[in-house]
């Protein structure tokens, strides 16, 4: 495999085609959070006793999470379209057939529920593998807590078990990061069922140990660079941008500096976008034509 002409033809297909950065800013986004809202009757917090802020009734707070709950869904709609939209178009450009913005967005859609499924699937999978991998450690360290008080023995426990720990996951975390791309690929390029498409990537990886090893680092170290300098790009463009902002704002000009401030976040967030969507796309395509070399690779 010609890991270099990988790379240029990641690169031509994904500057050639800026459509797919839009789907590249959502094919790697994560999601979490947590809304606590919690009462202290009798502590002096300045709160009411019903844990919400002073002016915002039940029905206002329920509005705010219900728009929050609506904006995560659509963004998780859009992460698992992305998937599809961006293995199936860089397929397609790369057999040499012609695709755009539209046609992305069906294959996403097309491909919607059996994404969705498997990464259900593979997210309980990994789920149930990180608590046999790390129950066990956290089982011995809390016993040893428990049986004794020195401080020498107590550091020994958890700094061992913290290492192992790290050390186990690393081992499964690379090889589950790569049969996952690969499952997904087959999952939408092969047009498999979910399990099938899992034990397809798996059987890939487990032909290619090696080349899939030098991929995974060769696009951690891609990837890894890019971001460095995009957000330093950014970073330089932002201080530019925000000058007026400052001098503003320093010379007491508070409402210019609001207004000025406004303006350069509204110049500057497009770009940002634009950036991180161009890499997500690459980081995207890359897998993808890494998964057809890969498959057209005879076995050894």
């Amino acid at each position: 495999m010609n890991y270099g002409d990988l790379i240029k033809d990641t690169f031509r297909i994904v500057r050639h085609n800026r459509y797919l950065w839009f789907f590249g800013l959502f094919s790697g986004t994560s999601f979490g959070g947590s809304f606590n809202f919690s009462s202290s009757g009798g502590s002096d917090t300045g709160l009411p006793q019903d844990g919400f802020v002073p002016g915002l009734d039940a029905g206002a707070v329920i509005a705010i999470l219900a728009v929050l709950f609506l904006i995560l869904v659509v963004a998780i709609v859009l992460t698992i379209v992305s998937q599809g939209a961006l293995a199936e178009s860089v397929a397609a450009i790369e057999r040499g057939e012609r695709r755009g913005f539209r046609s992305a967005w069906r294959a996403g859609a097309a491909r919607f529920w059996p994404v969705l499924g498997q990464v259900v699937l593979i997210g309980v999978a990994w789920l149930v593998l990180l608590l046999l991998l790390l129950g066990p450690l956290v089982g011995v360290v809390i016993a040893v807590l428990s049986a004794t008080d020195s401080i020498a023995v107590r550091i020994v426990v958890v700094g061992g078990a913290a290492l192992l720990g790290f050390v186990a996951v690393i081992l499964v975390v690379i090889p589950l990061y790569i049969v996952v791309q690969l499952s997904l690929r087959e999952l939408i390029l092969g047009a498999r069922r979910i399990t099938d498409s899992i034990r397809g990537g798996w059987g890939l990886f487990r032909r290619n140990p090696g080349r899939a090893l030098v991929l995974f680092l060769i696009q951690q170290g891609i990837a890894i660079g890019a971001a460095i300098a995009a957000v330093l790009a950014l970073v330089v463009v932002g201080l530019v941008l925000f000058i007026p902002t400052i001098v503003l704002a320093t010379s007491g000009s508070t409402t210019a500096a609001i207004i000025t401030g406004v303006v350069a976040g509204l110049i500057l967030l497009p770009l940002a976008l634009t950036a991180f969507g161009a890499i997500g796309a690459f980081n995207h395509g890359y897998w993808t034509l890494a998964y057809l070399r890969l498959e057209a690779w005879p076995a050894r």
